[in-house]
């Protein structure tokens, strides 16, 4: 610049460009004064708090706070949002010459500390189809999603908003929110009168705050965190539902399916793709809520609807081997035929219908992946919900029901025997038919874990009534004693205290401390080993090997997972993981 680099000068030579207006004079006599100036003030050139990776600008008529911009931010790509043309001139080669004048500043005479290293493969020119906040949205939300524009670590990406008129800033203002980039702005503090244009060494360049981001981002990660809670409910609350022409839409999805102008023609603010794959997101959480709450069949055909079908990885277990057989009363009418459809239909599940051999304990892979998943259900009680009363007894069921299964199991492998009055024994299989049924239901209908942990491990035989008493045969596996030495290995007036405690808490809103709690899940993890080891694998062998790399899915996976699989490539970073 002819002259000293001060305030008086600057104005002076300000006018002079204001005639002829040629911005390769500006970038040689103008920016790098102004920048000098403005930065004797440390509030002016604030910047952001990180180094710039890839700084999208909205582009207007003028080109000098852009350039401004390129110089305090000094990124490493450049996005170029366009209008299809700027007085005549096509969008394209309006943005390409603006490209042009950055690329030159690599050499002009500028501060060291004001000076970008942008290349020719640095830029991105993008022409908007229409210069809507929609169509402004949708690609700044494409031209992030790209592998160049993700940035390395240590560095951010940057939205200014600048340059275009407010159709564009919109846009790009609510990208910017959505995605939790940093929103910058040039603002002067001097404008000529005569002229009605700012004087550039009065700029401030910084970010803008941005309320909408708070609130919008702080919704995705309450739905991150409700679902590694398993609130999967609540979760869904949240996701809302969309727009539709007869009604309002709420939550996230109402926000992404609004129309932000009446040039949109109708189009929401995030792509159809985008909606359905938050849909998509939402029927994932409702299965996981069934299975969650032992609907596995609901849950089951909740999974076959899926198009395309889900990834073997993200679906539990039980819901491909228990849905197809479990209870299902979805289609009942009335909480009455809805209470006495589900007994009837467990009551088949548990006696075997028409025999015995179709009862649960006849189908070792089923009855694995239920235990399986009740002992992950009764962990996550603990972990997740801090719900340890719900923990124990939900432990203390798990133990009883162990202790039928493998009753009910030497029953059907003809590994127990009746036992009269006498003393003289028979097989079960002696028995009539009508008779094998009906012991079998009496058998598996018989409440009292003290009653059955005797009989397993050799004591009084247990009483099946009409049918007489029934007592482990000779080369029958006998029941380790797991509890040993465990926590709640203790008596109550010659009652196990585990379960007298189970009783107890049944009856009455007993607290129950985590710690005990998590003595009940320790007592009823030995059980499910001792099960699988000397009771499932003895009378099933293979069982295990062959359900081997599926009997481990017992849980909802991964957020980062979910988000693969939903594909939310439209998230920040940060909210993926």
């Amino acid at each position: 610049m002819g002259g000293k680099c001060d305030v008086d000068n600057l104005r002076e030579q300000t006018r002079k460009y204001w005639n002829k207006r040629d911005y390769e004079d500006y970038i040689k006599q103008l920016l790098g004064c102004e920048l000098k100036i403005a930065a004797q003030e440390p509030d002016r050139l604030r910047g952001v708090d990180r180094p710039v990776h890839t700084l999208a600008l909205t582009v207007g008529e003028s080109f000098e706070p852009l350039l401004q911009v390129v110089c305090v931010l000094k990124p490493q790509r450049v996005v170029l949002v366009l209008n299809t043309s700027y007085s005549g001139m096509p969008g394209v080669d309006h943005g390409t010459l603006l490209k042009q004048y950055m690329l030159s500043l690599k050499q002009a005479p500028l501060p060291e500390q004001f000076r970008p290293d942008l290349a020719d493969n640095s830029f991105d020119l993008i022409e908007l189809p229409k210069d809507t906040p929609t169509h402004v949205f949708r690609t700044l939300c494409k031209a992030f999603q790209k592998q160049e524009a993700q940035p390395p670590a240590g560095y951010t990406n940057v939205v200014d908003i600048t340059g275009a008129k407010k159709s564009m800033v919109v846009g790009a203002f609510l990208y910017a929110a959505h995605s939790g980039l940093p929103i910058t702005y040039v603002d002067f503090d001097e404008y000529d009168r005569d002229w009605h244009r700012p004087y550039g060494f009065t700029c401030r360049i910084g970010t803008v705050a941005n309320p909408y981001a708070a609130f919008h981002l702080r919704d995705w990660e309450q739905v991150r965190r409700l679902y590694e809670s398993y609130s999967f409910r609540n979760a869904l609350v949240l996701l809302g539902t969309k727009h539709s022409p007869d009604r309002q839409g709420s939550g996230i999805l109402g926000a992404m399916s609004q129309t932000l102008d009446v040039t949109a023609d109708g189009e929401s603010l995030f792509e159809p793709c985008d909606l359905e794959k938050v849909q998509r997101l939402a029927e994932l959480l409702r299965m996981y809520e069934e299975w969650e709450n032992g609907n596995y069949a609901v849950a089951k055909q909740m999974r076959d609807r899926f198009n395309p079908p889900l990834p073997d990885d993200v679906v539990p277990w039980s819901i491909d081997v228990l849905g197809p057989i479990w209870p299902n009363v979805s289609a009942a009418t009335t909480a009455t035929a809805a209470a006495q459809q589900l007994l009837d239909e467990h009551l088949k599940l548990k006696h075997g219908d028409p025999a015995p051999t179709h009862s649960l304990f006849a189908r070792p892979e089923p009855l694995l992946a239920y235990v399986s998943d009740e002992l992950a259900k009764n962990e996550r009680l603990i972990t997740k919900n801090e719900d340890y009363r719900s923990a124990y007894l939900r432990a203390a069921a798990l133990d009883e029901f162990l202790l039928k299964a493998r009753l009910c199991i030497a029953w059907l492998k003809d590994s127990l025997v009746l036992k009269d009055n006498s003393g003289s024994t028979s097989k079960v299989s002696n028995l009539s038919n009508a008779d094998q049924i009906k012991g079998f239901k009496l058998l598996a209908d018989h409440s009292g874990a003290r009653a059955m942990r005797g009989v397993l491990v050799g004591g009084d035989p247990l009483d099946l009534r009409q049918i007489g008493k029934v007592e482990i045969a000779s080369g029958c596996p006998s029941l380790s004693k797991y509890w040993n030495g465990k926590a709640l290995d203790f008596s109550h007036k010659n009652y196990q205290g585990f379960t007298k405690l189970r009783g107890e808490a049944i009856h009455t809103h007993l607290h129950l401390p985590r710690s005990v709690a998590e003595a009940a899940l320790e007592w009823v993890k030995a059980a499910v080993d001792e099960f699988i080891q000397n009771w499932l694998e003895y009378f099933y062998p293979g069982t295990v090997a062959v359900a081997t790399g599926r009997k481990e899915r017992v849980a909802a996976p991964s957020w980062s997972r979910l988000v693969e699989v939903c594909d939310l490539t439209f998230l920040p970073p940060g909210l993926r993981q």
